[in-house]
């Protein structure tokens, strides 16, 4: 949970790296409220962790549902009827959705080999 030497956040100290998503952008979206003054490193990367599994969750509970099956696809609509049709995803509407696929964007990309 700790920086490593070199000061760079997006990477964890080691060979494994133990979240996709830049924590740079969690942190740049966290202090976007207008109610946070601070933010401390260890809720930071558990905001990003916490963040990135949730994705995980929708992504898979999309495909699943999804029409992409049979293609090993994901697709827009996918997500957006599992948001509309899963209650657990319920609050993920308008601007919430909006918001929510650019940090899928952003963990597909960091995600891709």
């Amino acid at each position: 949970m700790s920086q490593n030497s070199s000061g760079k956040d997006d990477q964890a100290s080691g060979s494994k790296k133990p979240i996709s998503l830049p924590i740079s952008r969690v942190r740049l979206i966290m202090k976007s409220s207008p109610d946070v003054s601070s933010i401390n490193q260890d809720a930071l990367f558990l905001t990003t962790k916490a963040t990135e599994l949730f994705v995980q969750h929708l992504a898979l509970s999309s495909f699943n549902n999804g029409s992409g099956k049979e293609t090993n696809s994901l697709s827009y609509s996918d997500l957006a009827n599992t948001a509309q049709e899963t209650e657990t995803f319920h609050f993920l509407t308008g601007k919430n959705f909006k918001g929510f696929m650019l940090l899928f964007q952003i963990y597909i990309i960091e995600t891709q080999p």
